[in-house]
C-alpha cells in the first residue's frame, strides 16, 4: 500500500468537502468552497499515482474547474456511465454536468486560465428549500437521490431531468446522507434526528425506521455518509455510539438487527464508504473462494481506518491524516484507489495492490451472487423486472454452480454470504460461533470477533507494502507529510449494466423492462425518458443571479459552442457614469471588445450572433464573427430577463422585466412578433423557460410545471402543458423514443416534458391502475395536441401526432370516430401541412384493411 498526498490538489486554501473517482478511473472530481462561489473540480488521476506523469508539463493536473454554483458545494457523485456529474450546494441547486467538445477558459479569469475539458451544466434541479448536503445515484442511474437541510429527500427522474418523481418526508432533522440498496429495492437516509430510515422504491413508502444505534449520539456533523455493502446485505451507517463510544454501526438487510458495529475511532465517524465490488481470494484448498467486503471509515477524530469483514481488526488504520475531519470517500470502481478529503482543504490517495485487498468478483459472478440472494426481486425495486422470468434453464443452471463455487468459510464479521449460508445451507459454520459476546453496563450487547486471517492456514494477516517499500502490518501508520508517487497504470473500462452480459442475448422484452418506473408501471412504451431542451445551439437564456445596479462592479460569464463571453460591469469609470466591457473569445483565442454605457444584465449568443441587454431596457444585438451591431440598438420600457435565439439563428427574442415580448427576424431587420404576458406573469410568477421556435412561436414555462405559446391569429396564449392528469398521462404514452429528435424538431412536446415540476403529482402513484377515463383522455389530449402543432407549423410533430391519433383510435376508439378523423386527414390540404399528410396516405390504407372506412 501506498500513501499519497498530492499538494497540487486544493481549491485556494479552501474547504474540500466531496470527492469522488470517475468510473473509469482516469480522473475525479471535488467539490467545495471557491473564492465567493461554490467549487467543482476535476482533476487527472493519472499525475496522482505516477510521479513521472506530475513531472511531465504536457500532462495536465486539473482538467476543469466549475465555478457556477452561488455557495458552498457539498457533494459530487459520478453517474455509473460516467457520462454525467452531479453537484450539490448550499445554494439549494443540483447541477449536472457533461463533457462537451473543445477547450474553455476558468470561470471569472477572463480567460487567462484554460481548462483542458469543457463540462457544461446541462440541467440544473432546483426543489430543495435549503442546503443539498448528499446525493447518490441508483443502479442503472434511474435515478438520482439528493437529501437537503429542510429535512426531505428528493428523487428525480435521471431520465427525464429536471423531472422529480416523489419527495420522501419523514425525517424530523437535517437529512445528511443517502444510499441506495445495490439490489434496488430500498433507498436508506439518515437523518440529525437520530435515525436511519429505508424507504421502498416501489411505491416510495417508508419501510422502517432505525433509532436505537444512535440514541446516545450528542452533537452533530457535518455529513452523515452511510453506505450499502456491494450485495446489498448489510448498511452501515455513521455516527452511532455503543457505550459512549463512537461506532460505525452495522445493520443486516434482514430484520432491520443492529447488534454489531466496527469500533475504534475516537470522536463521531463522518463518513463510510464500501468498496464497489464484492472480493475474494482462493483457499487453501484451491477449491472455494473466501469472499469478503471492503470497507473504509472517516472521521472527526481526523483518522482513516480501512477494514476487509473477514479480519478482525482494520487492515489499514491511519492517525491523523489530516488536520480537520474527514468529509468523504470515494473508492476507484476498477481500480485498488481510495481517495479521502477533509476539511483542511486536502486530499489523500491510498494505492493498494490487488493482493492486498483481493481479487473483484466479475459482473457474471456478481449476477450470479444475486440471483442466489434474492431471485426474482432482485432489481424489481427500480423497475428492472423478474430476472427469473426469462433466465432459461441452463442459465438457471449456471447461476447455481456459479454461486456454489463462490461459497465462503466461516467469517468473523457476518459477511453478506456468511448471512446467507446461515439461511441455505445447513452444514455452514455460523459466523457467530465465532466471535464473542459481553455486555455493557447499560445492557447493550458488544460483539467481539475472533481473529479469523483471510488464509486458515496462517497465523498472521497478510502484510502490506508501505510506500517505502517495507511490508508491515495492517496497524497505525504514522502520517506521511511528503510522500512520492509511483507509477502505476490505468486500464480505462467503462463499468457494466445492472444486467451482465451474459444474458444480453434474452428477448429485446426484458431489456425493456428496464425503463419502465415503479411510479408508472401501467405504461408499456419502449422508450428512455431523458428529454432534453434544445438549447445546445445557444446559451442560457437567463442572466445571471446577481444584484447588478449602475453603480455596483459585477461581473459574469456566458458560454455557447466554443464561445466565450466575458461580462466586466463597473469596468471604467468615466465623467460621464461607468462603462461595461464584453469580451468574446472563441477557444480562448480574443475576437473582439465591446463598451456599453449602461450594465449588462443579460447576455446570450449563438454560433453567429450575440444579444446584449442593459439595465436601462436598451438591446444591442452584435455579430459574433465581428463585434459590430448587426441592428442598432433598441429600447424597451424594461430590462430583459430572458433571451433566446431560434435553432437556425434567423430570429431572436427577449422577455423582459414588466412581460414584453418581443421576436425579431434577424436577416430582414423585422419584427416577427409583439406581445406581452403580464398577466400570466402576474397569476404564475417569473419565467423559468423561454424559446423561440424556427417559425417564431415563442414557447414559456413557469415553475409550477405550466408552459404556453402565443397564436397570432387567435392573439391569445395557447395552453401547452398543465400539471393536471390527463396532460400527465397523454404525455407519458406517446413520448417518442429518439430523445434527439423531440430536441430537434418537437418544439411542443420538448417544452412539455421538460417543464419543472412536470411529473410530481402527488406521490406519482395516482396513475398506477389503468382507469377507464384515461383512453379516452388519451384521445382527446392528442386532439388537442394536433391542434397545438397546427397554430406552431411544427410540421414534424404533427406527423408524429396524427401516427398516435390513428393508432389510439384504431385500439380503442369507435369506428366512426375513426372514419371522421381519416376522411378530415385526406380531405385537408391546408398549405404548408398538406405534404404531411398525404404522406400518411400508406397508413390509411393500412387502417382501412382492419375497419372499414370509406378512403
Amino acid at each position: 500500500m501506498k500513501l499519497l498526498k498530492p499538494a497540487w490538489v486544493h481549491h485556494d486554501a479552501k474547504q474540500i468537502f466531496s470527492v469522488d473517482i470517475d468510473q473509469d478511473c482516469t480522473k475525479f472530481a471535488t467539490g467545495g468552497q471557491g473564492n465567493d462561489c461554490g467549487r467543482v473540480v476535476i482533476w487527472n488521476l493519472q499525475p496522482v499515482l505516477s510521479e513521472k506523469d506530475e513531472f511531465d508539463e504536457a500532462i495536465p493536473k486539473m482538467l476543469c474547474q466549475m465555478d457556477q454554483h452561488l455557495a458552498c458545494v457539498n457533494c459530487v457523485r459520478w453517474s455509473q456511465n460516467g457520462v454525467y456529474l452531479a453537484s450539490g450546494s448550499d445554494d439549494k441547486l443540483i447541477m449536472i454536468w457533461r463533457k462537451i467538445t473543445g477547450s474553455s477558459g476558468v470561470f471569472g479569469t477572463g480567460g487567462m486560465q484554460k481548462n483542458h475539458e469543457s463540462w457544461r451544466c446541462f440541467h440544473t434541479l432546483r426543489g430543495h428549500a435549503g442546503d443539498v448536503l448528499d446525493l447518490a445515484w441508483s443502479p442503472n442511474d434511474i435515478y438520482l437521490a439528493s437529501c437537503s437541510i429542510d429535512n426531505t429527500v428528493i428523487i428525480w427522474d435521471a431520465q427525464a431531468f429536471p423531472a422529480m418523481v416523489t419527495t420522501l418526508k419523514g425525517h424530523t432533522g437535517l437529512v445528511k446522507g443517502v444510499s441506495w440498496d445495490p439490489v434496488g429495492r430500498f433507498l436508506a437516509s439518515q437523518s440529525d434526528d437520530h435515525s436511519i430510515k429505508t424507504w421502498n422504491t416501489i411505491d416510495w413508502t417508508l419501510s422502517e425506521t432505525i433509532t436505537e444505534p444512535f440514541e446516545e449520539c450528542g452533537g452533530t456533523t457535518h455529513i452523515l455518509r452511510l453506505s450499502w455493502s456491494p450485495d446489498g446485505q448489510y448498511l452501515v451507517s455513521a455516527h452511532a455510539m455503543n457505550g459512549g463510544v463512537p461506532t460505525a454501526q452495522i445493520i443486516e438487510r434482514e430484520g432491520w438487527r443492529c447488534d454489531k458495529d466496527f469500533v475504534g475511532h475516537r470522536k463521531a465517524v463522518t463518513c463510510v464508504r464500501f468498496h464497489n465490488s464484492v472480493l475474494c481470494r482462493p483457499m487453501p484448498d484451491g477449491q472455494k473462494k473466501l469472499q469478503y467486503c471492503c470497507l473504509a471509515v472517516g472521521s472527526r477524530d481526523r483518522s482513516l481506518s480501512v477494514w476487509m469483514t473477514a479480519l478482525q481488526r482494520p487492515l489499514v488504520l491511519i492517525h491523523e491524516l489530516f488536520e480537520d475531519s474527514i468529509l468523504d470517500l470515494s473508492w476507484g470502481p476498477d481500480q485498488c484507489l481510495l481517495m479521502a478529503c477533509s476539511g483542511d482543504g486536502t486530499v489523500a490517495c491510498l494505492q493498494f495492490t490487488d493482493e492486498e485487498l483481493g481479487e473483484r468478483l466479475s459482473a457474471d459472478k456478481m449476477d450470479a451472487l444475486f440471483m442466489k440472494l434474492y431471485g426474482e426481486l432482485y432489481g424489481a425495486g427500480l423497475g428492472l423486472g423478474s430476472k427469473t422470468s426469462v433466465a432459461t434453464a441452463d442459465q438457471s443452471c449456471s447461476y447455481q454452480s456459479e454461486a456454489l463455487a463462490l461459497q465462503t468459510s466461516a467469517l468473523p464479521f457476518p459477511l453478506p454470504n456468511g448471512a446467507l449460508e446461515r439461511r441455505t445451507a445447513s452444514t455452514a459454520q455460523r459466523p457467530i460461533s465465532k466471535q464473542t459476546e459481553t455486555r455493557t453496563k447499560d445492557g447493550k450487547r458488544r460483539i467481539t470477533p475472533m481473529f479469523i486471517p483471510l488464509n486458515e492456514e496462517e497465523r498472521a494477516p497478510a502484510s502490506i507494502a508501505s510506500s517505502s517499500g517495507t511490508p508491515t502490518v495492517p496497524a497505525a501508520i504514522e502520517r506521511s507529510h511528503a510522500t512520492t508517487p509511483t507509477e502505476c497504470a490505468v486500464t480505462p473500462r467503462m463499468p457494466e449494466p445492472l444486467v451482465s452480459s451474459a444474458r444480453k442475448h434474452q428477448p429485446a422484452a426484458a431489456h425493456r423492462r428496464q425503463d419502465r418506473t415503479p411510479f408508472d408501471t401501467s405504461q408499456q412504451a419502449d422508450f428512455q425518458r431523458s428529454h432534453k431542451t434544445p438549447d445546445e445551439h445557444q446559451g442560457t437564456t437567463m442572466g445571471p443571479k446577481l444584484n447588478i445596479t449602475a453603480s455596483a462592479k459585477s461581473e459574469f460569464v456566458k458560454t455557447a459552442l466554443d464561445y466565450r463571453l466575458l461580462v466586466q460591469n463597473g469596468h471604467l469609470k468615466t465623467s460621464h457614469g461607468m462603462l461595461a466591457k464584453v469580451t468574446a473569445s472563441n477557444n480562448g483565442e480574443f475576437l473582439w471588445e465591446f463598451y456599453v454605457g449602461s450594465p449588462v444584465v443579460n447576455v446570450n449568443l449563438c454560433a453567429k450572433y450575440c444579444m446584449l441587454c442593459s439595465l436601462d431596457g436598451s438591446m444591442r444585438l452584435i455579430s459574433m464573427e465581428t463585434g459590430c451591431h448587426v441592428f442598432p440598438a433598441i429600447a424597451l420600457s424594461s430590462s430583459a430577463v430572458h433571451c433566446a435565439f431560434s435553432p437556425d439563428n434567423s430570429l431572436v427574442g427577449v422577455l423582459t422585466e414588466c412581460g414584453l415580448l418581443r421576436i425579431w427576424n434577424i436577416a430582414g431587420a423585422t419584427i416577427s412578433l409583439a406581445a406581452g404576458c403580464k398577466e400570466l406573469l402576474i397569476k404564475h410568477g417569473a419565467v423559468v423557460q423561454f424559446s423561440v421556435t424556427d417559425q417564431g412561436m415563442p414557447l414559456i414555462g413557469f415553475p409550477n410545471g405550466n408552459s404556453y405559446s402565443y397564436s397570432t391569429s387567435l392573439e391569445s396564449w395557447l395552453v401547452l402543458a398543465t400539471k393536471d392528469a390527463i396532460m400527465y398521462h397523454g404525455i407519458r404514452g406517446t413520448l417518442p423514443r429518439d430523445e434527439d429528435l423531440v430536441a430537434r424538431k418537437f418544439p411542443l412536446l420538448s417544452m412539455q416534458a421538460s417543464s419543472q415540476n412536470y411529473f410530481v403529482l402527488g406521490s406519482g402513484m395516482e396513475l398506477r391502475k389503468l382507469e377507464s377515463w384515461q383512453q379516452t383522455a388519451k384521445i382527446l389530449f392528442i386532439d388537442n395536441q394536433i391542434k397545438l402543432c397546427e397554430a406552431l407549423q411544427s410540421t414534424d410533430e404533427l406527423k408524429h401526432w396524427h401516427t398516435m391519433q390513428a393508432l389510439q383510435l384504431s385500439a380503442y376508439g369507435s369506428e366512426k370516430r375513426l372514419r371522421m378523423f381519416l376522411d378530415e386527414l385526406l380531405s385537408n390540404s391546408d398549405t404548408g401541412i398538406s405534404t404531411v399528410r398525404m404522406g400518411w396516405l400508406t397508413l390509411c390504407q393500412h387502417l382501412s384493411t382492419l375497419f372499414p372506412v370509406s378512403l
